[in-house]
């Protein structure tokens, strides 16, 4: 017969139970020793008023299930810190409607809500869809560093509800998973290797805009230590240097890969390359499926280029009628063979991505087969090399014939300039080399002190090419720069010579030859075109007037002059050669005709910038240097 329990021991059994209840409440609130699966915290907004959780903000509401914020502005985030070193976040959240400078963002790691140190998640629907992991030291708004960038596309619709997961490991491993409704995918969206904020802190969303505000609806957040721990190793696959996120209408997998002799072409064939032009040797290319070449969609490929490029298309020669997307691509005359015996190569057409520097914006092209093409049998590939980056080339070290070699006028780079003496006869030569072929732009920097305009005769490869007129600046000690006809040079040696003709011209301080594309599609100028020669092709005269910045290169500030031929909005906007948004000179409706803003870059460090002044769908852009 067994013994009744003492008192005592049930009293004892009661308070190990209620003591193992409390720790077990203790870990999963504080998440240090927390057991792995515990819950952290479990949100569902289910009351009509925000719960405990939370720090009150006048912006936030709770009701049906949701929290919700119409204002975009203030954060909802969490009233305690919870101090787990491993922990994920899952929320899902609607309404990421796009507008001008509105921002969602989802905070984590803050170790006091009055401190600006956190990890950011950052999506901006209205530049390009980006998603951004970043962390901030000083300035939740601006991340002191870009952890991980991804384009989401298409965005993320206003109406539909989408998940967000953020896994963070003690090894330091953070995970940014997405499921826009069809679950999440294997590998995550964003991925870092970062210890800078060691615990889950506060966390919570914050919303943003410069513009009326719109409903942003919180639907659950549910914060838990993961059951398994994963070490600091990078799942999501490495990306190619240019080549970003392809994906196909079809839905098969597009493969990104190095082009050169013996690569197979496509995805779902083992058809090779068997020869290369020298300027795509080891360029980043996409690999289609042959599968897709009848595909008619006019949205059937899409990426992303990280950087400025120039694209290529290796097309079927057997297309009698190209798609309606390819036209006005440039056809290069050059091939890239194969060992598919029915075609036995592909011809290459190139284009310039436009207006790269407000990345990430998705580069599409059509189906192989879109609208009105007829003929091709076999589907396309695509290219992409970084856009060449000529730099200068000084005057002094041309050839220079007549004219003399000066240093008494401050103000040029290097060791000096050329200053023409005589009418006739005197000449600079510049020899440079084409390495990517395709149209570029010959500019030049000068100084006219005189009270009249000067010109030379400006000639590539012993062919004239035009008049350059450089008008006067009052002072010989004032540069300015002079943006010229543009050429298609092949890749190869090149020669570019200016030559007095017939009065003393200006001084010249350097040439710059700088990749243009000359396809109507890569830009909204209207050009005329005119065959010079074999070797290259003279574009002539822009019809709409650029916007030109004056002085160019200066010191501390330049005045940006354009042209509006109807009343409409205008943006001008500065931005660095790395993309990232500096100031807004301009953003409101103007009336036609002239107009002039002024850039000022006191703070800025010297360097190439470049200003975009977008009229309507016309955009322009122009760089200028900061000494």
């Amino acid at each position: 017969m067994k013994k009744p329990l003492h008192a005592s021991a049930v009293f004892s059994g009661k308070c190990w139970i209620i003591l193992a209840l409390l720790l077990t409440f203790t870990l999963s609130h504080t998440g240090a020793s927390a057991q792995p699966g515990s819950v952290i915290l479990q949100e569902e907004f289910n009351g009509n008023s925000l719960s405990s959780n939370w720090l009150p903000d006048e912006n936030w509401s709770a009701q049906s299930g949701f929290a919700y914020n119409v204002q975009d502005m203030g954060a909802l985030i969490t009233s305690k810190k919870y101090d787990s070193d491993s922990y994920i976040i899952e929320t899902t959240v609607k309404g990421f409607t796009g507008s001008y400078w509105r921002q969602f963002r989802f905070i984590f790691g803050q170790a006091d809500p009055s401190d600006p140190k956190a990890y950011v998640l950052t999506y901006s629907p209205d530049t390009g869809g980006t998603l951004t992991l970043g962390w901030s030291t000083d300035n939740i708004y601006h991340p002191t560093s870009m952890l991980d960038e991804v384009s989401i596309y298409p965005r993320l619709e206003k109406d539909q509800p989408h998940r967000f997961k953020i896994a963070r490991y003690k090894s330091g491993l953070i995970q940014i998973y997405l499921d826009k409704g069809t679950g999440y995918g294997k590998t995550p969206v964003l991925e870092t290797i970062d210890k800078n904020y060691q615990n889950s802190g506060h966390f919570g969303w914050q919303v943003s805009t410069q513009t009326a505000g719109e409903i942003f609806y919180i639907d659950r957040i549910e914060a838990r230590v993961p059951e398994v721990e994963k070490p600091a190793v990078r799942e999501k696959p490495k990306e190619d240097d240019l080549i970003t996120q392809v994906s196909a209408s079809t839905g098969k997998s597009y493969k990104v890969s190095k082009l050169s002799k013996g690569s197979e072409i496509y995805v779902d064939r083992s058809f090779q390359i068997t020869s290369v032009p020298s300027y795509l040797q080891g360029a980043s290319f996409v690999q289609t499926a042959m599968d897709d070449k009848k595909e008619t969609d006019k949205f059937e490929l899409v990426t992303f280029m990280k950087k400025a490029v120039v694209v290529y298309v290796a097309y079927d020669p057997r297309g009698s009628v190209l798609p309606a997307w390819l036209n006005g691509w440039h056809k290069t005359g050059d091939v890239i063979g194969t060992t598919d015996p029915k075609m036995k190569s592909l011809q290459v057409y190139s284009k310039l991505v436009d207006y790269w520097q407000v990345y990430p914006r998705p580069f599409i092209m059509g189906g192989n087969m879109a609208s009105p093409a007829a003929g091709a049998q076999a589907n396309y590939i695509v290219i992409a090399v970084e856009r060449p980056v000529m730099g200068n080339l000084e005057a002094e070290n041309a050839v220079v014939k007549g004219a003399k070699i000066a240093s008494d006028h401050a103000g040029y780079d290097g060791n000096g300039f050329v200053d023409f003496v005589n009418d006739k006869q005197d000449y600079i030569e510049w020899t440079t080399d084409i390495k990517v072929p395709g149209t570029y732009t010959l500019s030049f920097k000068f100084s006219n002190g005189s009270a009249n305009t000067r010109s030379l005769a400006l000639s590539a490869n012993n062919v004239a090419v035009g008049t350059a007129s450089f008008l006067p600046l009052s002072s010989w000690a004032n540069w300015a720069s002079y943006s010229g006809p543009r050429v298609f040079l092949k890749a190869g040696t090149h020669k570019i010579r200016l030559t007095a003709n017939g009065q003393s011209g200006p001084n010249i301080d350097y040439l710059s030859v700088d990749y243009f594309d000359a396809s109507p599609q890569g830009n909204s100028l209207d050009m005329l075109a005119r065959t010079a020669s074999p070797e290259f092709d003279v574009i002539g005269d822009i019809i709409d007037p650029q916007p030109v910045a004056y002085p160019n290169p200066f010191e501390h500030s330049t005045k940006i002059s354009y042209h509006l031929p109807e009343k409409g909005r205008v943006n001008l906007t500065i931005y660095s050669l790395q993309g990232k948004k500096h100031a807004v000179l301009v953003d409101q409706m103007q009336e036609a005709g002239n107009h002039q803003t002024e850039f000022t870059a006191n703070g800025l460090p010297g360097g190439i910038y470049l200003y975009q002044l977008q009229r309507g769908d016309v955009i322009s852009v122009g760089k200028v240097l900061k000494r």
